[in-house]
């Protein structure tokens, strides 16, 4: 698989089957946010489009479909899914930089650092993929795991978890 970064390729393993129970991540990319796209410049927003209009996504549509999958998403990762139109009416967060996109795609854009919509958890910045990582693993496997995990990383959970539950959400 072609990364946002040049000298960066990943190399799948397997094939994603959306029918296995389990978790798919979706990252953002690295680049410049401004450029001339005519030009050939790879900008963020480039990236982007391109993965959002990618064979990855009929994919990924099917994985939401799938009640025993949780799509995990961080930085512009969610904001790919948006565009793809994946993730309209749902409730998720992005990049700083991205939010007031986001908000435009139908999505019930949130400012917070992790957006936990039941199947489908977001993260905000790249090191916001941390805090969804171990939130999972708390809501999945429980606190003793994810503190383990913690410790393990040297890294402290930051900030609430965002979720429509309580007296004034949504």
């Amino acid at each position: 698989m072609r990364s946002g970064n040049p000298q960066i390729t990943l190399t799948a393993t397997a094939a994603l089957d959306p029918h296995v129970p389990g978790y798919v991540v979706v990252p953002g990319a690295v680049g410049p946010v401004d450029g001339d796209p005519d030009a050939g410049d790879e900008t963020i927003p480039v990236l982007l489009a391109r993965f959002a209009g990618s064979d990855a996504m009929p994919l990924i549509r099917r994985a939401l479909d799938n009640p025993d999958i949780t799509v995990a998403a961080f930085c512009g990762g969610s904001l790919a899914l948006a565009m793809a139109g994946l993730l309209e009416g749902r409730t998720a967060t992005t990049h700083v930089l991205g939010i007031d996109m986001l908000d435009a795609t139908g999505v019930n854009a949130v400012r917070a650092r992790v957006v936990d919509d039941g199947d489908l958890v977001s993260g905000g910045g790249v090191t916001s993929g941390l805090d969804v990582a171990i939130y999972l693993l708390e809501r999945d496997f429980g606190s003793h795991i994810a503190h383990a995990v913690e410790e393990l990383f040297e890294y402290e959970r930051r900030g609430t978890t965002w979720k429509s539950t309580g007296q004034l959400a949504a």
